[in-house]
């Protein structure tokens, strides 16, 4: 089991993660390397926290994407339609 996120990292990583979308990913290396090299007053633990919990919710929005896009390639295949059938009661 890990350790549970603490609401103040999580909102520091939300920030870092809108402010520079375009330099974070879903690589935990490239994550933490950025975090260091952002010269923050943060311990190693903290940066290696936010780090995670970026990765993390990175890879899960990118999942959702993908299975959004998925179904929507499902719905858009055509459908034989059935028969409208009646039933007499």
């Amino acid at each position: 089991m890990g350790k549970a996120v603490s609401n103040n990292i999580k909102a520091k990583a939300k920030i870092i993660m809108t402010e520079f979308s375009d330099k974070v990913g879903i690589e935990f290396e490239t994550n933490k390397n950025f975090l260091k090299s952002m010269k923050l007053p943060l311990s190693k633990l903290t940066i290696n926290l936010m780090a995670g919990y970026m990765t993390r919710t990175l890879r899960k929005e990118q999942k959702e994407k993908e299975m959004l896009e998925q179904k929507m390639d499902v719905t858009k295949t055509p459908i034989k339609q059935a028969k409208d059938t009646k039933i007499h009661g």
